[in-house]
């Protein structure tokens, strides 16, 4: 039997696109934060090319309410923030997990995005080939 007896996990965060793949990696997210008393937060990244050309001020209005819906999924004893950035996807969570010190990144596959790998989605690749925590893939 394997035991985790030196290992804390205080801050666990889970890059979300409303997909399926995420919701999963979300429920399984929230099963490790409860075994450690961690906290999640749930993170959604605006592409830019997604932002329709000739749009003065970029909104993140859709991925808050989208936030909001996978924020009501976590069970109500676990700590659980949200957050929406803009930028390149991989980019933003590497970015993330790094300058705000989390323990833990969980993340789909792939997502809804168009661009969808062979065995992994091209984020969830370069988030594991970058990022300096441990990083969970969910495939599903």
């Amino acid at each position: 039997m394997f035991t985790f007896d030196n290992i804390t996990l205080d801050r666990i965060l889970v890059p979300v696109d409303g997909s399926n793949q995420s919701k999963e990696a979300l429920r399984r997210a929230a099963f490790i934060a409860r075994q450690f008393d961690a906290s999640i937060t749930l993170l959604s990244v605006v592409e830019f090319g997604k932002v329709m050309s000739g749009v003065q001020q970029v909104s993140t209005g859709g991925a808050e309410e989208m936030l909001k819906k996978m924020a009501k999924l976590v069970p109500e004893d676990i700590h659980v923030e949200t957050e929406a950035l803009l930028g390149d996807p991989a980019e933003v969570v590497v970015e993330e997990a790094e300058e705000e010190h989390y323990d833990l990144v969980v993340m789909g596959s792939r997502g809804l995005g168009k661009i969808k790998g062979i065995f992994m989605g091209s984020v969830s690749q370069q988030v594991v080939q970058e990022c300096k925590c441990p990083v969970l893939v969910i495939h599903g």
